[in-house]
């Protein structure tokens, strides 16, 4: 049989099924912890009316760089409460949170400061999933290890001013990951222990940052970090730092490669909220609202 956009699909030997397969040919798992029928055995997970009960087991039952997709249901919670409590290891995959509002899908960290979600394998794409840090000072809420990960339409909440990530997408300096994406995020991180949203301490290339919407109360910089990353692009993003730290809302390696423009930043800064490094900048704007209430933008000096 041809194969169209819709394609009837026997999976796994379960239900049968008509899919959308213009996105991709690989398996579809379904994730919903409020089901009262789910569970983490393998003779679940085929259909939304008997499926996983967590995302971490999900993962495992994915074929590496075969295109499949996990589904978080809508109102799905997951709790991780340790060290790589969920775990991205298989390459090729996407989760996929399906809802809106309060019924987005959500991943909580909690009970120690080492809670994190760890990118082990690349070709990771995760989608509209609510991340929420409740714990004191969690110290990078999400851990990349590989290549071209990608964060789309996703929602970063501290709980509190002191239930908090410090950081929460890090790109570590032993790792230096390359192409790692973030686009349409959201960000009300309230922690007054934060430093970063990403960090980049690694010597990555080809990131893509943008079309964004960050606030916080960071305490060494929104976006960017030490580490000499080239040809990346940081665009169109919208960031508040209320922290009066100098530079606080883009700041790259000195010698950092590629394009940042068309950002509009704010906060309380001594000395400006953007540092380019060695990037291009075009039409990138900034305002210390503490002093300038006009609501004009001043074009910021790299």
């Amino acid at each position: 049989m041809a194969r169209s956009a819709l394609f009837y699909k026997n999976q796994l030997g379960g239900l049968s099924t008509v899919e959308d397969m213009s996105r991709s040919t690989g398996n579809r798992f379904y994730v919903d912890s409020g089901a009262a029928d789910n569970g983490d055995t393998n003779s679940y997970g085929q259909t939304p009316d008997a499926p996983f009960a967590t995302i971490d087991f999900a993962v495992s039952q994915c074929t590496a760089n075969n295109g499949d997709i996990i589904y978080a249901m809508p109102g799905h919670a997951e709790v991780g409460s340790a060290a790589g409590a969920l775990d991205f290891d298989v390459a090729g995959i996407t989760l996929l949170g399906i809802g809106d509002g309060a019924a987005t899908p959500t991943v909580t960290l909690d009970t120690a400061i080492t809670a994190d979600v760890d990118i082990d394998a690349a070709n990771v794409t995760i989608e509209n999933i609510h991340f929420i840090a409740n714990f004191l000072d969690i110290t990078a809420a999400i851990d990349v290890n590989a290549d071209d990960f990608t964060l789309r339409n996703c929602r970063f909440t501290d709980t509190s001013a002191t239930l908090n990530a410090k950081i929460w997408v890090q790109d570590a300096a032993a790792t230096a990951s390359d192409r790692i994406t973030i686009e349409g995020c959201h960000a009300d991180a309230v922690g007054t222990a934060n430093t970063h949203f990403l960090n980049l301490a690694g010597t990555g290339h080809g990131h893509v940052i943008r079309d964004n919407i960050l606030m916080g109360i960071f305490q060494t910089m929104c976006l960017g970090g030490a580490g000499v990353v080239t040809k990346c692009s940081i665009i169109n993003n919208y960031i508040l730092n209320t922290n009066g730290v100098a530079d606080g809302c883009i700041n790259m390696a000195a010698t950092a490669t590629g394009i940042c423009a068309d950002n509009r930043c704010c906060g309380g800064h001594a000395t400006g909220g953007i540092v380019n490094g060695d990037l291009g900048s075009l039409e990138n704007y900034y305002e210390d609202f503490e002093t300038d209430l006009s609501g004009s933008l001043e074009p910021a000096v790299a």
